[in-house]
């Protein structure tokens, strides 16, 4: 059997605004694209529903932020590829809008008047992608719903909602963990290959200084270890916008693999596709969506929305005054207590990385005894490179899930590492240093597992 995931397509409505500066400010913060979210998923229905895959599975954060507008259109787009395939969904956080903060734009204002989704509500609305088909069904405390599907006698999936647990963080109620377990245990009997899919990872993949806090369900390595000891292999994520694969082995001795789908509306648009195997195994390969359609006119995917994500970092580098910057930083939820001081002090650093060169870094490393092991003649080839394009590089290698990978003897790998590696030098004890050198390793050389094709 073969089955699609795709995650966080977080449709937007061009109802709710798409020009002005307060529009700008908000798209120009974030990785996924807000205006086009319209555009991007027709193209990418399109793109799936044209091939051989036999069921559609997304992993939550369907809309922007709950809107109800943005729900009705988004179901609409269900509907007219589910006359192609099968479609299933789960809803999260951000289809209710969990920090009551809906925003519609109009100039250089923002309101917060737009009407939204309640969670309780979900499971009804979407009712004709997963919940109606369902074999069995939970619904949680705030009314969501966790159901099993069965896709053949063979390929079930068992699709959680992990909004809340107990304690109102990311996870589940004991009485949910009873019930995913009871679904985890009747597969097994039945002989049949069983595959979680819920938005919040159990897996920290790059670092705990990306994919950690509330990126992960809370107590994540307990709810790891209870989903691995209850038998389930196989879990799909969203959530944090990375494509990343990893495992995870229980206390017991339990393995679960857990692998990250990046988010659809964001580079670069990963589409997962997954065929089942007669020895129990499973095997991925990522796509990407090739092309979007505005209008009359195709233009390609991949570089568009790498431009999206390199004018996050672009954009606040270009800042030349204290207000643009504030603006830029705030927009990015970055909060600072003085805005005007910071940029004061930041402003040589930030004109510095707008206009050098690899070479000039190279200059200013070897200055400081940092270059050790790097020559002149391996420096050469990226010597006039903008040192503002390697930045931009790295960002897009830790969302694609490391498309190019580099071997610890190549330049480039030694000139990021030793830049990587100035905080620890600076500070040996301070741990989230040490852990900024792990986070480069793996940009740069990729995780355990490939994170763009396996067998798992």
């Amino acid at each position: 059997m073969k089955i699609t995931f795709i995650a966080d397509t977080h449709h937007y409505s061009k109802t709710l605004g798409t020009t002005g500066k307060a529009y700008e400010l908000r798209s120009g913060s974030d990785q996924k694209c807000l205006a086009e979210t319209d555009e991007i998923i027709d193209s990418a229905f399109s793109q799936i529903g044209d091939s051989d895959t036999d069921a559609v599975f997304i992993l939550g954060d369907v809309t922007n932020d709950g809107e109800m507008v943005s729900h009705l259109e988004f179901r609409e787009k269900l509907y007219s590829l589910q006359k192609k395939k099968d479609v299933y969904i789960i809803t999260a956080t951000h289809d209710w809008c969990c920090d009551e903060n809906p925003r519609r734009f109009v100039g250089d204002n923002t309101y917060h008047d737009v009407p939204v989704m309640k969670s309780r509500d979900l499971p009804d609305f979407y009712k004709d992608f997963g919940p109606d088909r369902a074999v069995d069904s939970f619904v949680t405390k705030i009314g969501t719903i966790c159901y099993t599907v069965e896709l053949s006698e063979k390929v079930r999936v068992l699709c959680l909602n992990d909004d809340k647990n107990d304690n109102n963080h990311a996870g589940y109620s004991e009485d949910c963990f009873r019930w995913i377990e009871k679904q985890i245990k009747q597969a097994k009997n039945d002989g049949a290959l069983i595959i979680g899919i819920q938005h919040h990872l159990i897996m920290t993949h790059a670092s705990p200084l990306i994919c950690g806090g509330s990126v992960c369900v809370a107590n994540r390595e307990y709810v790891a270890s209870r989903l691995a000891d209850a038998g389930l292999k196989y879990i799909f994520v969203g959530h944090s916008h990375i494509q990343a694969t990893d495992t995870f082995t229980s206390p017991s001795g339990n393995t679960i693999t857990e692998v990250n789908v990046g988010s659809l509306c964001g580079y670069p648009a990963p589409i997962v596709n997954v065929t089942t195997n007669d020895d129990g195994t499973i095997s991925y390969v990522v796509e990407h969506l090739r092309e979007i359609k505005f209008g009359s006119s195709v233009v390609d995917a991949q570089e568009f929305l790498k431009k999206h994500a390199c004018d996050l970092i672009n954009r606040v580098l270009e800042c030349r005054n204290a207000e643009d910057f504030t603006q830029r930083l705030e927009a990015l939820q970055i909060n600072l207590k003085n805005g005007k001081l910071v940029f004061s002090l930041l402003k040589p650093i930030i004109k510095w990385l707008d206009t050098a060169l690899v070479g000039d870094a190279y200059k200013l490393l070897k200055s400081i005894g940092l270059a050790k092991g790097i020559t002149v003649q391996e420096i050469q080839s990226y010597y006039y490179k903008p040192l503002k394009e390697m930045i931009n590089e790295i960002v897009l290698n830790l969302l694609d899930g490391q498309q190019k990978t580099y071997s610890e003897d190549d330049t480039y790998y030694k000139l990021v590492m030793a830049v990587v590696s100035i905080p620890h030098k600076v500070k040996k004890d301070n741990d989230d240093f040490r852990e900024l050198i792990n986070l480069g390793n793996y940009i740069l050389t990729g995780g355990r597992i490939n994170n763009q094709s396996a067998t798992i």
